[in-house]
């Protein structure tokens, strides 16, 4: 239950630290932000930055709901939760940044799903 409780902690975290970025893009706050400051030192730093935050918060919001699962079913969660939180990461992403930033993600998320599955044969 301790790892589940930090897991959560984890991705609400990042999911507020991606909100932030989000809304420090806004064009009205871009120049007064922190996005600013570390866009004016290098543009793709941000880009990175915001897709390590979304790919880390989809890995532990998908360790948190297999932890959940388990301890509250004893049976482990299916590819149909993973699958569902991979679409909702995705969508999430493509809406509050660029549409490479999406893909990315999407693709770093395919990753950790793939490593998932490797890991149960």
């Amino acid at each position: 239950m301790r790892s589940t409780i930090v897991t959560v902690i984890l991705t609400v975290v990042l999911l507020s630290l991606g909100l932030a970025f989000w809304a420090w893009s806004a064009p009205e706050v871009i120049g007064t932000s922190p996005v600013g400051a570390i866009n004016d030192m290098n543009p793709f730093l941000v880009l990175i930055i915001e897709i390590l935050v979304m790919s880390g918060m989809f890995l532990f919001l998908t360790i948190t709901v297999v932890n959940i699962r388990l301890y509250l079913t004893q049976i482990r969660a299916g590819w149909t939760e993973l699958i569902l939180l991979l679409i909702v990461v995705s969508v999430m992403t493509f809406l509050m940044f660029e549409p490479g930033v999406a893909i990315v993600t999407l693709l770093l998320s395919l990753a950790v799903v793939v490593y998932l599955y490797m890991l149960q044969e």
